[in-house]
């Protein structure tokens, strides 16, 4: 029961209360609904059928843990691997979370920046999956390939975010990351490796989530390349 002076106020919320059982569409219905998969629900359950106050930190500790439920069965799915839009931006471009789920979510890096509107339109729309590479064509169309086909030879791979910074051995791509020396950098000690394509999950997120802190350099090859990836694709259509 709210601590108020108004006698019209408290009959109300009583009556709100009595009416729980035999109706749903009631206020105090809708509240119990929300704690629904909340570690603690009896408890609060409990307090608000006997009028007493509700411990809000906890609630708010559990709506957290119950909305991280969504990326925790995330965790185990491998983008590389599959065509999952919540893995890929769970593994390589979310901020990871506190282990206090007390705190505050961390922004990324890049938001701080002083990026022009076009440079960050197009970072999210790499981060959200909203791009042209062949994962998301591959997503969204039946028939689609998730080869990439600006790679020479005769070698597979999908064309997915990773492969583009990291991987991708088209020349114009290939030029691009010579004029960034820490991409040229990041990529020579990755294919210093006995089997680079195959460079293993955790080695993967490290580099993708390095890159979400990377200063403006890396965002200017980031507009770079996308631009050149759009154009290929809308070339080819």
């Amino acid at each position: 029961m709210p601590k108020t002076n108004s006698d019209t106020l408290q009959r109300v919320v009583q009556a709100d209360l009595n009416l729980q059982p035999r109706s749903s569409a009631c206020w105090t219905a809708q509240m119990l609904s929300a704690f629904q998969g909340l570690r603690g629900r009896e408890l609060y359950l409990r307090a608000v059928q006997t009028g007493r106050a509700i411990p809000m930190q906890k609630v708010t500790a559990g709506l957290k843990h119950r909305v991280r439920g969504v990326w925790r069965d995330t965790e185990l799915v491998d983008p590389n691997t599959h065509n999952n839009k919540l893995a890929t931006y769970h593994s390589w471009f979310a901020t990871p979370f506190a282990r206090n789920e007390r705190m505050p979510t961390i922004v990324p890096q890049y938001l701080h920046l002083d990026l022009s509107k076009h440079v960050m339109r197009n970072v999210s729309r790499l981060r959200l999956w909203a791009h042209t590479l062949k994962v998301d064509a591959a997503a969204r169309l039946e028939d689609s390939s998730r080869v990439c086909d600006r790679c020479p030879g005769g070698d597979e791979h999908v064309q997915n975010e990773v492969h583009a910074l990291l991987f991708c051995q088209d020349h114009r791509v290939c030029e691009l990351r010579k004029h960034f020396p820490f991409c040229l950098h990041l990529s020579s000690r990755i294919f210093q490796q006995p089997n680079p394509f195959c460079c293993n999950r955790s080695t993967t997120n490290l580099f993708m989530i390095s890159f979400l802190s990377r200063t403006l350099d890396f965002f200017s090859f980031l507009l770079s390349l996308w631009i050149y990836l759009w154009l290929a694709c809308h070339d080819e259509s």
